[in-house]
């Protein structure tokens, strides 16, 4: 009988505990703002800013992911929708679109953080985000 009662507990406290996929999956899929740019360790969050103004990514929990942002003032909003899925476990967050495919370095990845390090950038690109 005891060994009934130790076996369902552990059925029970195994089905209620997510996977860090899905953990990561709940993490990830809110509407993201940028907080802070470094390249090569140096802070470029204004001067990056300054050609994205108001942007934001927003991820779904289904795999869809929307970019928004204006690239200077009085410009018309950009918008690039596509797809994203993790890589490399949850390593990486790969993000295609109809015009180009992107791989991030996942540094960080909690509900109220989102940092990662652009491997297609040449200069240690590092963004970090916080919801919006």
């Amino acid at each position: 009988m005891k060994r009934i009662i130790a076996l369902m507990i552990m059925v029970v406290v195994a089905g209620g505990c997510a996977t860090k996929d899905e953990k990561a999956r709940t993490n990830i899929a809110q509407v993201w703002r940028i907080s802070k740019v470094l390249q090569n360790g140096s802070d470029v969050t204004t001067t990056y800013t300054d050609s994205r103004i108001s942007y934001r990514i927003s991820f779904s929990s289904s795999g869809a992911f929307l970019e928004r942002y204006y690239p200077f003032s009085g410009a018309d909003e950009i918008s690039v929708s596509g797809t994203w899925f993790f890589s490399d476990g949850i390593r990486k967050v790969s993000l295609d679109d109809n015009n180009q495919a992107r791989v991030y370095q996942i540094d960080l990845l909690e509900e109220d953080n989102f940092n990662i390090t652009d491997l297609g950038s040449t200069n240690s690109r590092q963004i970090e985000f916080v919801p919006e």
